[in-house]
């Protein structure tokens, strides 16, 4: 016979034990049910308005559908959702296709192709569908981005689907000349978009436009360096057209053909993207050699000229770790930022006003150009540059190309990045902001 010891309290199974495993089972099950609804890290500022373009070669599950029938969903707060996309079709020169332009289409249009890209921005991938996730239409591929974070997330391209997302993060008109997201707003000239009528940024601390005009400048001579001129916006003339206007960029094709001594010289294609958070100019063209032997000493520049963006803090790739201050003279240490110059493959140019605005520059050659670059500063209160809307440089800020090739296909983009205020050194942020996540495609089986 078993004697229980008088301090020790025998707990019966069927009373407490069972509950307790009942309670511990229900738990599991709440655990596992809501893996789903997990809240995915909120990703940094610049990652969330990165913009993701996925190559048509690599969407093979979408290959010779209808663009019209395509979208994008993603997994939000645990819901099958429709998230804002677009889908650009390309021309033979890797640029963005426009029908009335004289470079024809790499492929069908209206059908997805190897050439097409499609686009949506890194915040709007969710967390990873599970089977009770549903949605109108028909899945045909999973896209998962993993991001330096090292976290994974996922959209997924339907086919069929009547839901579409309402959201328009770039509203453009045409008939206005006038770019709108919800960080900056830009009005061209309607007569030549290479030249600002206004820009304005959110949330930026002061009572003017804080950047006055995107100055062109091409400088050569006819025969003989004797002959040199300048042409600037007023001779550089970009005429729409045709606009690509979609929810996660609007594409404007521009016209422009450059004059010198009353003689086209040269026919230049220029694409301007703007993006929720930034602007990039895309330039090419094709030099023939018989004009080009005609030009002296060519040199090619783009920059940025600020107003009276007084205590601005400037640094470049190459230049001295400490920043220059705009002052309306030059330093020493922005005389050095002058000298350090740029390469084609370290220009990164980065301002900072320390009033709600910040701005990161790079410059990229296209196709096989590697032509020496240089530096674009002036810190000058008093200066004229016309065309411009306010007198002064504070401060002008860009890329030279300092010479032209012999012949053939030349081009060039320009990018700048729009921020309340970039965190950190410019070391890391110019890196994060040109590092995109590693994209994996999965072909969803029927």
């Amino acid at each position: 016979m078993n004697h229980k010891p008088d301090n020790v309290t025998i707990i019966a199974p069927s009373r407490n034990i069972q509950p307790f495993r009942r309670v511990l089972f229900m738990a599991m099950l709440c655990l596992i049910s809501t893996s789903g609804m997990a809240t995915i890290r909120p990703l940094t500022e610049i990652a969330a308005f990165q913009t993701i373009m996925v190559e048509g070669e690599d969407l093979a599950a979408v290959l010779g559908e209808s663009i019209d029938k395509i979208s994008l969903a993603a997994v939000i707060d645990d819901e099958m959702e429709p998230v804002p996309y677009q889908i650009d079709e390309y021309n033979n020169g890797g640029a963005v296709y426009f029908e009335n332009w004289s470079v024809p289409i790499d492929g069908v249009k209206n059908r997805f192709d190897k050439a097409d890209k499609l686009l949506f921005l890194q915040k709007d991938a969710g967390s990873r569908r599970q089977s009770y996730h549903r949605f109108d239409g028909e899945f045909l591929a999973e896209v998962s981005l993993t991001g330096i974070d090292g976290i994974t997330r996922y959209v997924y391209v339907i086919k069929g689907s009547r839901l579409r997302s309402e959201e328009q993060y770039v509203r453009y008109s045409a008939e206005d000349a006038l770019v709108e997201t919800d960080f900056y707003s830009l009005m061209y000239n309607p007569e030549n978009h290479v030249v600002w009528d206004d820009f304005t940024i959110i949330n930026y601390i002061g009572d003017e436009n804080p950047l006055d005009s995107l100055k062109l400048r091409l400088e050569a001579g006819l025969l003989t360096s004797f002959s040199k001129t300048t042409l600037n916006n007023n001779q550089i003339v970009a005429e729409p057209a045709g606009e690509r206007i979609g929810p996660i960029r609007a594409t404007t094709q521009m016209d422009l053909t450059l004059w010198i001594f009353k003689m086209p010289m040269l026919q230049v294609s220029l694409q301007i993207h703007h993006y929720p958070k930034s602007i990039v100019y895309d330039v090419r063209m094709v030099i023939p050699e018989v004009r080009r032997k005609l030009l002296v000493d060519p040199t090619l520049s783009m920059s940025l000229d600020a107003n009276n963006l007084l205590g601005t803090t400037v640094r470049t790739a190459l230049g001295p770790k400490q920043s220059g201050v705009v002052d309306g003279e030059v330093s020493e240490v922005e005389q050095q930022i002058i000298e350090a110059g740029l390469t084609a493959t370290k220009n990164w140019i980065w301002a900072s006003t320390h009033r709600n605005l910040d701005i990161v520059a790079f410059f990229d050659f296209l196709g096989d150009t590697d032509e020496p670059l240089s530096t674009v500063y002036v810190d000058d209160k008093l200066r004229e540059d016309q065309p411009e809307r306010f007198i002064g440089q504070l401060p002008n800020m860009g890329y030279k190309i300092e010479n032209l090739p012999d012949s053939g296909f030349f081009g060039f983009t320009t990018s700048l990045y729009i921020s309340n205020g970039f965190k950190g050194e410019p070391e890391n942020f110019t890196q994060s902001i040109r590092t995109m996540p590693e994209l994996i495609v999965r072909k969803i089986s029927k």
